[in-house]
């Protein structure tokens, strides 16, 4: 394959990966979630004030919901905010933005991984249309940055260490998982490549000097290796006793990452971390992995192999150390390994036929049956998720704080805290000026505060009244779910001013007031 042949079709290739990221990127999934709209609205104060929602100005990690969000995707968007605006499709945009440059990132990763130019372009493809990948990059997910800095930082490494390393500490600094990912491959990484390393003094020092600054932003502020989630995620006693112990449970929870039925079959059942309905890689990847393992072994790559079944290996353990349920979110880095080693595998097939009509043809039978299973996954995705799952994103928050906007008559408005962290939406939308928040705000100091951190700010309170006794009071706004409407002690002296109803037509929320007596 020439090289003027091989650019055309990347270029077709990352084309088609921007068009299956940014097309509806506003509208599918159906709605910004809580973390979405935190990150995009901290986001935005960093775009304006240089601080985050607090008045931190320019800090390492994100208190937020306490959860001590990672800075990368924030500081990245708020780029893309101080330049476009604020709104949900620039919210989004960075995330479908280095999804999109995924697909560029492993194909120089492979071609130099394997020096093979078919499976680098078949990589490419198989990430342009990954179902996993499509996913996490049409939302503001913190994990699709640490996936896509840790692919360019491998790939860079064979070209420019010290970039590499910047790329790899900003994968550090982006998610989770990648503190238990990145630091065993780079090491590995600088094991296999040690003597050429060392006779380069100068690049060893920047590398040095490259890590040196990571640390050093790691002691000023060790929140970034996120210990307060940790507390969040961790085993409970219960879950310890049922599997005989912390051992056995972490094993258990191993396994399952690599079950036919999670990876090709079901996936995770948490319905924002896929669609339910099919695996988390489509069922070629199943077979053209196998091949792909068999291929590399018979070529001899064993250095190759190597750091593909280690970054394999440990891409499931950050979910397996925190939760019995499988996590896609958490095992966001068995993307590149498995689309690798599938993407040798169709080489192989493809590099072992002798007649160049035998070779057309596997490449016509692999991009068949590739063509049916995503455009099942395109189809499904794009209209009955959203329909099904919209809950699960938060629908209905975008309108109720429209309709709050577009009524500034009322002078109270009380949220129901049943979406968890409501106050998020009102300030995202609202597009509340920083300054304005910091001099009214309160935080729910009680027990449910990890679930509520606002108490109140403005003329906006989230939670923590009797909502069975709101009072009709002319002037104050009450929303509310359909559940606490019917049982309204008051309930005749309210009247409806608007319904929110989930694209099914059921009924979200009841937004009502108290009429002239």
């Amino acid at each position: 394959m020439s090289s003027k042949i091989t650019y055309i079709l990347l270029f077709f290739i990352v084309v088609l990966a921007g068009f299956l990221r940014f097309y509806k990127l506003d509208k599918v999934p159906i709605s910004l979630n809580w973390d979405e709209v935190a990150a995009g609205y901290n986001a935005y104060t960093i775009a304006n004030w240089g601080a985050d929602e607090y008045g931190n100005k320019l800090p390492i990690t994100f208190k937020s919901f306490g959860d001590d969000k990672h800075p990368v995707h924030i500081y990245l968007t708020s780029v893309i905010v101080k330049i476009f605006g604020s709104n949900d499709f620039t919210t989004r945009a960075g995330s479908a933005l280095v999804g999109s440059l995924s697909v560029l990132a492993i194909y120089y990763l492979v071609k130099k991984l394997t020096e093979d130019e078919t499976a680098a372009i078949f990589a490419s493809l198989f990430m342009a249309v990954s179902s996993y990948s499509i996913h996490f990059s049409r939302g503001l997910w913190e994990a699709n940055f640490a996936l896509f800095f840790f692919i360019l930082g491998f790939a860079l490494f064979y070209k420019n260490i010290p970039l590499s390393l910047v790329s790899f500490g900003l994968s550090f600094f982006s998610y989770h998982s990648a503190k238990i990912v990145v630091p065993p491959i780079v090491f590995l990484l600088f094991v296999l490549n040690f003597k050429k390393i060392i006779k380069d003094k100068k690049v060893l020092l920047v590398s040095l000097i490259v890590v040196m600054v990571f640390s050093i932003l790691i002691i000023k502020d060790p929140r970034i290796l996120g210990f307060a989630r940790v507390g969040q995620t961790k085993f409970s006693t219960e879950q310890i006793q049922k599997y005989g112990g912390v051992a056995k449970l972490y094993f258990s929870n191993y396994k399952q990452y690599f079950s036919y039925n999670y990876l090709f079959v079901k996936g995770d059942q948490n319905p924002r971390g896929s669609v339910k309905v099919i695996g988390q890689f489509y069922k070629i990847d199943f077979i053209l992995g196998i091949i792909g393992i068999l291929g590399l072994i018979s070529k001899k790559k064993l250095r190759a192999l190597s750091l593909i079944l280690v970054w394999l290996a440990l891409a499931p353990i950050p979910a397996a150390l925190s939760s019995t349920d499988t996590n896609a979110t958490r095992t966001i880095f068995l993307i590149g390994p498995i689309i690798i080693l599938s993407a040798f595998g169709a080489s192989t097939i493809i590099n072992g036929a002798k007649q160049k009509w035998l070779k057309a043809l596997s490449v016509l039978v692999i991009l068949i049956f590739l063509s049916l299973e995503v455009n099942n996954y395109l189809k499904y995705y794009f209209t009955e998720y959203n329909t099904k799952e919209a809950i699960e994103w938060q629908y209905g928050m975008k309108d109720i704080v429209g309709f709050v906007n577009d009524n500034p008559e009322y002078y109270r408005v009380y949220m129901d805290k049943i979406r968890q962290q409501p106050y998020i939406f009102f300030l995202y939308y609202l597009k509340v000026p920083l300054p304005e928040l910091l001099s009214t705000v309160k935080y729910d100091e009680g027990e449910s505060k990890s679930y509520n951190t606002v108490l109140s700010f403005d003329k906006y309170r989230f939670g923590n009244w009797n909502i069975i006794d709101s009072y009709p009071n002319e002037g104050i706004l009450y929303v509310i779910t359909p559940s606490y409407y019917g049982g309204l002690r008051y309930l005749q002296q309210f009247d409806v001013n608007k319904v929110i109803k989930y694209p099914d037509n059921s009924d979200a929320f009841y937004i009502v007031s108290g009429h002239n007596q």
